[in-house]
Order: structure tokens, then C-alpha cells, then sequence
């Protein structure tokens, strides 16, 4: 079963991508993220998360 949120050092592993790089995307807002309540940390929901990805690769093949 697949998770319903992700720490941000779990979405850096999912997309490949380093930790520093994944947390600027989040606090930039380009990967949307919550506050779950009792959490001092940010976390993505893996529906945003696939819909990213899926944004990423229009955008690549739009460039293509």
C-alpha cells in the first residue's frame, strides 16, 4: 500500500534529486507541501507528488 504523505527526504529519493534541491522546490512552493497537525515538519502527499512528476514530463516533452 502506498504511503499517504512523504518526509521531504523521502520525495528527494523518489525523484532522484539531492535533499537541499527537493526542500528549495518545496519551501519554493513548485512541489506543494503540508504541515500535518502534531508535525514540525513539512510533508508532501503522494497524489501532489505523482501530479508533479507528471507536470515535469509534459513540460519536458513540450520542450522536446
Amino acid at each position: 500500500m502506498e504511503q499517504a504523505f512523504y518526509r521531504i527526504a523521502e520525495v528527494a529519493q523518489i525523484i532522484g534529486l539531492g535533499k537541499s534541491l527537493t526542500y528549495k522546490l518545496v519551501a519554493g512552493g513548485e512541489i506543494p507541501s503540508i504541515m500535518l497537525a502534531g508535525c514540525r515538519s513539512r510533508r508532501v502527499s503522494a497524489s501532489a507528488l505523482r501530479k508533479w512528476i507528471e507536470d515535469q514530463k509534459k513540460e519536458e516533452e513540450a520542450v522536446v
